[in-house]
Formats: C-alpha cells, structure tokens, sequence
C-alpha cells in the first residue's frame, strides 16, 4: 500500500479547531503544511497526521531520516480525521522550490518505505489515547473521538 501526502482545506481544520484546539494551522508564511495519509481507519473515519519539520524524537511522533539525518518527522498526537472532500493529493512537480520538491519527495520516500511502522505507531497512539489511562499523553493529543464526531457533523 501506498501513503500519500495531501493539502487540506483551511476552512475545514479552521472548523476542527473550533472544538479543539490542537487541531494544526495549516496556512504559514512559506508553505502550509500538509498530512500523511491514510495513517489509520477507525469508526468509520479516516485519520491524517501532520508532516512536521520538528525533528526530534519524542513518544507521539516518528521522525523522518534521509540519509541518516532526521529531516522532519510525522506527528501522530495531532493527526485528525479528514473527508476526501476536503483533500487534495500534493502534487510535488508543482512546487516552484526545488530544494522543497526534493524535500517533499524524500519524506515521501521515508513514509513509503516506513508504512508498516506509520500505521503501527498511529493505531498505538489511538488506542493509547482510547484508554483513558496515559493522562499525559491525553494532554498532548487531539481529542481523537470529538474530532469524529466534529467530521461527521461537518458533512450535514
């Protein structure tokens, strides 16, 4: 199975983040960010997480190498469920940057060849979250079942 990246519609994460506030800002001064995905499929929602150009390690993310150096990371405490509807597949041939074009392309590459371990560490992280018990790591996360619940209502 293939993972891909995607922009996301600001309007909608504007709409998410009304009910949470972890939900990421999307719009920056240089590029926007973007999402990885499919990064898990429960309760009927598929779930999207944050590409990041922090990169260290820490317990809700996996960080992204390229020739052994760590050159961002995907950051599963703020993945969220998307609708196709508000997603549009990054297309990296349109990027004008060059050095942002191959910087896209490896950390495609990376989460390509790391698809096993991408989902592993999103199903981990929800199910963590899911418990009840880690407080801290709740703390940290998207609240994962208000989001779905926001998405569902987003389509009405």
């Amino acid at each position: 199975m293939n993972i891909s990246f995607y922009d996301v519609d600001a309007s909608y994460t504007d709409y998410l983040r009304d009910f949470d506030h972890k939900v990421p800002r999307i719009k920056y001064s240089n590029h926007d960010k973007f999402l990885c995905g499919v990064v898990l499929i429960v309760n009927d929602c598929s779930y999207y997480a944050p590409i990041s150009s922090f990169n260290k390690k820490q317990f809700t993310n996996l960080p992204i190498y390229h020739k052994g150096n760590a050159i961002g990371s995907i950051r599963f405490s703020y993945m969220f469920p998307c609708l196709n509807t508000v997603l549009t597949e990054k297309n990296f041939e349109m990027e004008a940057d060059i050095k942002y074009r191959e910087l896209l392309k490896n950390e495609w590459k990376f989460c390509n060849d790391n698809y096993a371990a991408i989902v592993s560490k999103a199903k981990y992280i929800y199910k963590r979250y899911m418990s009840g018990k880690d407080l801290k790591l709740i703390s940290h996360c998207c609240n994962f079942p208000l989001l779905e619940q926001k998405m569902k209502e987003y389509l009405a």
